[in-house]
């Protein structure tokens, strides 16, 4: 079985010397996660952990991130670290509105993610994921540095995954603006169309960075009498009712429990043979009885419709 690194492909042998084979998706991704070009805009106290990030201790720039710059015309990441007031959250929007697509946002610290301790305060919103797209949250208060730099490794991974056949901001029907929401009482915006422009493009982002992901049998092996299925979701949240995993060999079925839901970045583990435990809630066990165990034995899994979604080949241990 090839270890390839993901989106990589296989070379002949007779070019192995002079070729490499990818994928577009792959290459293009790989330079962007790289390349992410932060905002210099701070709100509060998180703010300070922001710039300790940048600092030679941390060093932000191992992730190619050091191009901060201070024109949201320059920027494609925001990182909203600090408390949002509703005074704030108008010049917030108009700032994201300026930034080059693709754009991305980080919502540093509890107060920018919900509110933080200033929740039922008049003046603080509930968090900017009401008025912005965000595509990560890091939780804390404030988070620290390392917190941050997770933050960031999580955004590279998203990027990843993502394709230029489905992002929607390649797209000639696309419109990324945002609604300026009107300063008053309650900041939110009554207009229904404004409020479902929102939505829609908060999906529109959410289904760009999925769109290419799709639950899918990851491994197939086994320690001694314990045989494991992998089985990995790098797309959407999948309700698993009435999806079934099938053996090539034996011809036995594995039925999901009804309501099992296995959500994004997620894997579950099958265990089958003698020694089957479900040692985590990410483990189901299927039978005592062995089911992989020669080369050549195939899994395979079926939704809820009857389409096979994915196959593997147990290629032996």
């Amino acid at each position: 079985m090839s270890n390839l690194p993901p989106g990589m492909a296989e070379v002949p042998e007779e070019v192995k010397s002079n070729v490499i084979l990818s994928t577009v998706d792959f290459v293009y991704n790989l330079a962007r996660s790289y390349s992410l070009w932060p905002m210099t805009f701070g709100l509060a106290c998180c703010a300070i952990e922001f710039i300790v990030t940048g600092t030679a201790r941390y060093d932000m720039s191992r992730f190619g991130m050091e191009v901060a710059r201070p024109s949201p015309r320059q920027a494609d990441l925001m990182i909203v670290s600090g408390t949002v007031t509703k005074k704030m959250v108008v010049p917030i929007v108009r700032l994201y509105n300026q930034m080059a697509e693709p754009r991305y946002v980080i919502s540093m610290g509890a107060c920018a993610t919900g509110g933080g301790p200033f929740k039922e305060g008049y003046n603080v919103v509930s968090g900017i994921d009401k008025f912005i797209p965000v595509d990560v949250y890091v939780p804390g208060c404030p988070p620290t540095p390392e917190a941050l730099i997770h933050g960031f490794i999580t955004l590279h991974n998203k990027i990843k995954k993502q394709s230029v056949r489905t992002v929607p901001w390649y797209r000639k029907d696309y419109v990324g603006q945002i609604p300026i929401p009107v300063l008053g009482p309650d900041i939110f915006s009554t207009d229904p169309a404004k409020m479902r422009q929102i939505r829609d493009i908060n999906m529109q982002r959410l289904m760009a960075s999925r769109a290419a992901g799709k639950v899918s049998i990851a491994e197939l092996r086994h320690a001694g009498d314990d045989e494991v299925v992998v089985i990995r979701n790098t797309g959407l949240a999948q309700d698993m009712t009435g999806w079934q995993l099938h053996s090539g060999q034996g011809e036995r079925r594995f039925h999901f429990p009804a309501g099992f839901v296995l959500m994004p970045d997620a894997e579950v583990r099958i265990h089958s043979g003698p020694e089957a435990e479900a040692a985590t809630p990410n483990d189901l066990v299927w039978t005592t009885q062995r089911i992989w165990r020669h080369e050549g034995d195939t899994a395979t899994l079926i939704d809820a419709g009857g389409a096979v979604v994915s196959t593997f080949s147990y290629g032996g241990n």
